[in-house]
């Protein structure tokens, strides 16, 4: 920042945050989609009137209430209930239509479940110039539950440029998913027409009803979902239940379909602050007729980081909260958009808090001194605490605008990347499509000239099948010696096949050189076994084994074994005594090194590197941080590094390890990682897994996800797929690259497969 920009920072930290009012949660003010606070100017030379609609629970005034403030909303004071029922946690979405408020208010809380008084209402609150005070009208119902089979629940509200008033919601149907509903008035909300449903999402959906210009546009996505948001759009001067088709917003979902605050830009367009599935905060702008590319402005992700966002004139304020420490201590921010840069980020309030759901007013006029921001606040999200005022100052100089920011020259958040590390608006982040589909096989190997070998689900594993069409078609090709099982396979640059088999209760290589017809005994390993294709690598001409175990929780000997005749013959390279489980070996060909990552205990796990042909090693990280077979080595040497943690308060995360001893975070992880490989023309493919055994995983996610990137730090989800059973683990790992570019992964526990949720898919990459 420049210097002025620092002496503001440290203004802002002075006055830091005021409470105005109390709650009975941090998170009181859900959600940052739905509008809670509105500024109305009365004239007659009084200042402008906040009135915010606040749930308060069992706090003070009891349900859902309106307050008021004469100051800027630096103070409010309870001013009369909307609902003031505190069990049924009613929310907002309010207008302000001249000196009148029209508002909405239906269900909004953290457990959902079909309900005969998940309705929604509409009502207008008339300004009275005699008294200078707000008098309600009688609730009209929008949308009737009429049981408690079903229910309504975040309703939006919009006014369109010829007046008609339109409240969506979502219905939640008995088999868990939810339907955008909508609804019009066209007699200034007497009553209310329902219109033809605007989509259907397969879990609970969240979005946003926006008036842009002379359209009505509405985009919405689901709870952990990783799925695409969706677009729905109408003319105001079309027939009242014309929209246009479904389309993708954008490839990417928003966190439980509305961590979101967006705003009419005033030319036609809005804009679009949201929390991805990945937990990271991106703005979009929306151009009238499609969304444009994204923004990344905070990469520290959190279950609990929002957004609010207020226009003034053609300048965005965003407002957002920063997790320094998950559930306790966070930070509220604040960055500028003005011509089509971000300031850098002004930290608003430091203190030591839970800070919740953020609401801010929807647009200010042109020369307001500051802009105010209100949000939840409490030790932790569950307990009583405040709403608390923030406010960003509009401070123009010539040495920055807003607060005396500048441009941080393309630099964003928290030292991240303004475009994402080049993310869509350079080099765009790879996507995945799905393209073919095999429940029938379980892969093994793709060799070098694209053919894959599998066992099949039916049958024994000793059996050997091959495909030379991508994974179309299968034929016999051999059987393991003696009737060995085959376990996991990998293939040289010359086409001979190592495989790790079972036979008669013990564990041996075999090795074929002939694409897997026959098969010849090479290394006897005894109870020691292969974790994975990583298991094995090359370098230097030199083909390394790593050994991993099952049958001990304590220390045994993991020997590195190295052959020089492709397989033929083995020795002993090392021996690690105080190890477990030798998980997998990543190759380094440039630098002539070799990593080694081990678990899965505490005690037991590293990652080691060598630069001796794996004679001696040095320990790179230990414990149980250093648990995880997926990784990959980087065009600069580093090691990247997805943890397989299963237990908190280590959390998985995607880590970039340097051989200096240097280590970063890059990304959190929803779960344990499990493969991670690069991309065929650039870029890298990470996949996680679910597993019951930990407590690492949101008990409502169940399942496994894969993510994209171009530079290995910006990443995006690309996939998800539901487990079958939470009585194993479910992975969907990446397991080798066709001719074609395209990639084959392998499922176990994965819905849309074969016996057992087996069977692997072939997947597109898109750029």
């Amino acid at each position: 920042m420049t210097g002025l920009a620092s002496a503001l920072l440290a203004v802002v930290l002075l006055a830091g945050s005021t409470p105005v009012m109390p709650v009975s949660e941090g998170n009181a003010l859900t959600l940052p989609a739905q509008r809670h606070v509105v500024r109305i100017d009365t004239g007659e030379g009084r200042p402008p009137t906040w009135l915010m609609a606040v749930q308060q629970g069992h706090s003070g005034n009891q349900g859902l209430g309106m307050f008021r403030s004469e100051d800027g909303g630096r103070t409010f004071r309870w001013f009369a209930p909307i609902q003031p029922d505190g069990s049924h946690t009613d929310r907002t979405d309010m207008v302000a239509v001249g000196r009148d408020v029209a508002l909405i208010y239906s269900y909004e809380g953290p457990r959902l479940v079909p309900s005969s008084q998940h309705d929604v209402w509409f009502q207008w609150w008339r300004y009275q110039s005699a008294g200078n005070t707000w008098v309600p009208e009688p609730a009209v119902r929008v949308f009737d539950s009429t049981s408690d089979a079903t229910g309504f629940f975040r309703a939006l509200l919009a006014r369109d440029s010829r007046g008609r008033l339109w409240v969506q919601a979502f219905r939640l149907e008995p088999d868990g998913a939810s339907t955008a509903v909508i609804s019009v008035s066209t007699d200034n909300g007497v009553t209310f027409q329902r219109q033809s449903d605007l989509g259907r999402v397969r879990r609970r959906g969240g979005g946003r009803l926006l008036s842009v210009g002379t359209k009505l546009v509405f985009f919405f996505a689901m709870h952990d979902g990783f799925e695409p948001t969706r677009l729905r759009v109408r003319d105001d001067d079309a027939p009242l239940n014309s929209w246009s088709p479904q389309q993708d917003a954008f490839p990417e979902g928003i966190y439980h379909g509305a961590a979101l605050s967006a705003v009419d830009d005033g030319h036609g367009g809005l804009h679009l602050v949201y929390k991805d599935e990945t937990e990271r905060l991106f703005y979009r702008h929306f151009d009238g007729n499609a969304f444009g590319p994204r923004t990344l402005l905070g990469d520290t992700p959190n279950w609990a980081i929002q957004p609010a966002v207020t226009r003034m004139g053609d300048a965005l304020y965003v407002f957002y909260t920063h997790m320094l420490v998950a559930n306790t201590n966070y930070q509220l921010r604040a960055r500028v958009l003005r011509g089509g840069v971000f300031s850098a980020p002004v930290v608003l309030d430091a203190r030591t808090s839970y800070k919740g759901y953020l609401n801010a007013v929807e647009t200010l006029p042109e020369g307001s001194s500051e802009v105010p921001c209100f949000f939840g606040d409490a030790s932790d999200a569950d307990v009583a605490g405040n709403v608390r005022r923030v406010a960003m100052p509009t401070v123009t100089s010539t040495g920055g605008e807003d607060g005396g920011t500048s441009s941080d020259g393309g630099t964003g958040a928290d030292g991240g990347s303004s475009t994402d590390g080049g993310t869509d608006g350079g080099t765009s982040i790879p996507y995945l499509e799905s393209v073919y589909t095999d429940v029938t096989h379980e892969p093994l190997v793709v060799d070098g000239e694209g053919t894959v070998y599998a066992v099949s689900l039916s049958e024994s594993r000793a059996h050997l099948f091959a495909s030379v069409d991508g994974g179309r078609t299968f034929t016999a090709r051999g059987q393991g010696r003696g009737g060995a099982a085959f376990w996991v396979m990998t293939s040289l640059a010359d086409g001979t096949l190592l495989a790790q088999v079972s036979r008669a209760d013990t564990y041996l290589l075999q090795r074929s050189t002939d694409r897997g017809r026959t098969w010849t005994d090479v290394l006897p390993l005894g109870r020691y076994h292969a974790a994975s294709p990583h298991s094995f690598a090359v370098l230097g001409g030199t083909l390394f084994f790593l050994e991993y175990q099952t049958f001990s929780s304590t220390s045994v000997p993991v020997r590195l074994w190295a052959s020089m005749d492709q397989g033929v013959t083995w020795t002993v390279r090392a021996t690690f005594e105080d190890r477990r489980m030798g998980v997998a070996l990543f190759a380094d060909p440039t630098r002539n090194v070799l990593w080694a990552s081990f678990g899965n205990s505490r005690a037991h796990s590293a990652v080691m590197r060598s630069t001796d042909g794996g004679r001696t090693w040095a320990l790179m990280l230990s414990g149980y941080t250093a648990t995880g077979a997926a990784g990959a080595v980087m065009d600069s040497g580093a090691l990247l590094f997805g943890q397989a943690t299963l237990f908190e308060p280590e959390h998985p995360k995607l880590l970039r390890l340097f051989s200096t001893g240097r280590v970063d975070a890059l990304l959190t992880l929803p779960g344990p990682a499990s493969s991670l490989e690069p991309l065929p023309g650039g870029g890298w493919v990470l996949s996680t897994s679910r597993d019951d055994s930990g407590d690492v995983q949101a008990p409502e996610d169940g399942r496994v996800h894969v993510f994209t990137s171009s530079d290995g730090t910006a990443w995006q989800e690309a996939l998800s797929f539901e487990r079958v059973s939470d009585a194993e683990p479910a992975l969907l790992d990446m397991w080798g690259v066709l001719p074609s570019g395209e990639l084959l992964v392998r499922a176990q526990n994965v819905q849309g497969f074969g016996s057992g949720g087996k069977g692997f898919q072939v997947l597109r990459v898109r750029r």
